[in-house]
């Protein structure tokens, strides 16, 4: 009786978390995606490239900014909720840290790798602001666990809006790609405005920072940090690797191949995010639970993911024709590709999911250097022969070794290879 209980109070709080969340990020996905395809058709290839090739270099730093927090205090807080103050307000200070060197370094890097593009540099240093404010994030993750997604929907969708406008006078009326950066800070900004306003007002006003507790989460969170900065090197290399050995209109191309096999990203986040609080909550306290809301979140992604790669396969240049006009068309073998990329490396988040809940997050680090290692050697040998089509294929089949083959090949993960597989089949799912 007890056990039924809690699986119908998982599963009230899991179908309200889901919701919300996938409210939030499907009005958020198709806001960014017009925005994006609007940016797209108002500059030219060469600065739409620019744009993106600095991009990618604050995503890859800003891997360093999160400190592989996210998954660990999910876990800690479903063991212990009365510390939860203490672990964000720990967590946040060591984040700020680590972003703040994270920023100059990043600066130190673009001005050394390419010394005459002053454009560039103040692009990134304006981007880069993202990976200082999106550090104090971790908010999100009470409210979710508070079932109070609704509140963070809320707040990402009003952030962006009010951004929205910035960005598109910056690109529409004053043709300013620095001001266009500026815009991408100040959203994440005011959406850590917001979170911060609501929690002291409604909940607790007691600062709680502890030096055990900051030793204690970078102990555990260590192999994220790697693993995240390895996951973005095969995120990111191929349009910065495009842009070294071909040029800006090459990462333009490629950019609008992404952004597009991307769109399917709003239903996998939603679903990884939502069923993360009750994977944790069910290890703890019902194992058979615990495998079997596994089992439906591996499930839910492959199949949504099958359906909108098919899709995108298909009619992949009527696509971009319909979406980015005839400049973009270059895009649409790479999109055909790049799709099933972006469908796999979801199943990555599930697996380091499964690896945090068995506190097996020790070989985070391996599977992501066997796919960095592996992404950058692919395109260094496919980008000169097939261009934008060899970059796709080498982050597709990077994300077929390191999320299904490693799975496999390491014995201490066979269990969640096998759940996964389960999940495809659709085997023991329903409830």
């Amino acid at each position: 009786m007890i056990i039924k209980v809690k699986d119908k109070l998982f599963s009230n709080r899991l179908s309200k978390n889901v919701y919300w969340i996938f409210l939030g990020n499907i009005l958020h996905a198709i806001l960014a995606f017009l925005l994006n395809i609007f940016v797209a058709r108002m500059l030219t290839l060469n600065d739409n490239g620019l744009l993106t090739y600095a991009s990618s270099w604050v995503a890859f730093f800003s891997s360093v900014g999160t400190l592989g927090f996210n998954g660990i205090i999910s876990r800690e807080f479903s063991k212990n909720e009365s510390k939860f103050n203490e672990y964000i307000w720990s967590c946040t200070w060591l984040r700020v840290l680590f972003a703040l060197g994270a920023i100059v370094t990043l600066q130190a890097i673009v001005r050394i790798s390419a010394p005459e593009e002053q454009v560039l540099h103040l692009i990134v240093l304006c981007q880069s602001l993202t990976i200082l404010f999106g550090s104090m994030d971790l908010f999100v993750y009470w409210y979710r666990y508070k079932n109070k997604a609704a509140i963070t929907a809320q707040y990402r969708i009003c952030s962006f809006l009010l951004a929205a406008v910035w960005r598109i006078l910056a690109i529409g009326v004053f043709h300013n790609l620095i001001f266009y950066a500026i815009g991408v800070s100040i959203e994440t900004l005011l959406f850590v405005f917001f979170l911060y306003r609501f929690y002291r007002q409604n909940y607790t006003r007691k600062i709680q920072i502890k030096s055990e507790t900051m030793i204690r989460m970078i102990k555990m969170s260590y192999p994220f940090v790697f693993s995240a900065i390895l996951s973005t090197i095969y995120g990111q290399a191929d349009k910065i690797m495009l842009k070294n050995m071909m040029d800006n209109n090459a990462v333009a191309l490629y950019n609008a191949s992404t952004t597009l096999a991307g769109l399917v990203v709003i239903v996998p986040t939603t679903l990884i995010e939502g069923f993360r609080p009750d994977i944790m909550d069910a290890k703890c306290h019902n194992e058979l639970l615990y495998q079997r809301r596994l089992r439906q979140l591996y499930a839910l992604v492959f199949w949504t993911c099958m359906v909108y790669g098919v899709f995108i396969t298909v009619f992949a240049k009527q696509i971009i024709l319909l979406l980015y006009g005839k400049k973009y068309l270059g895009s649409a073998d790479s999109l055909a590709l790049i799709v099933w990329y972006t469908s796999f490396s979801y199943f990555g988040a599930i697996n380091n999911v499964y690896m945090v809940a068995e506190n097996k997050q020790k070989w985070v680090q391996f599977i992501t250097l066997g796919g960095a290692l592996a992404n950058v050697a692919l395109n260094y040998f496919l980008i000169p022969v097939l261009g934008i089509v060899g970059a796709a294929l080498s982050s597709l089949l990077t994300q077929i070794f390191a999320n299904f083959v490693m799975m496999m090949i390491i014995r201490d993960l066979r269990q969640g290879f096998r759940i996964m597989i389960q999940g495809i089949i659709l085997k023991e799912v329903r409830e």
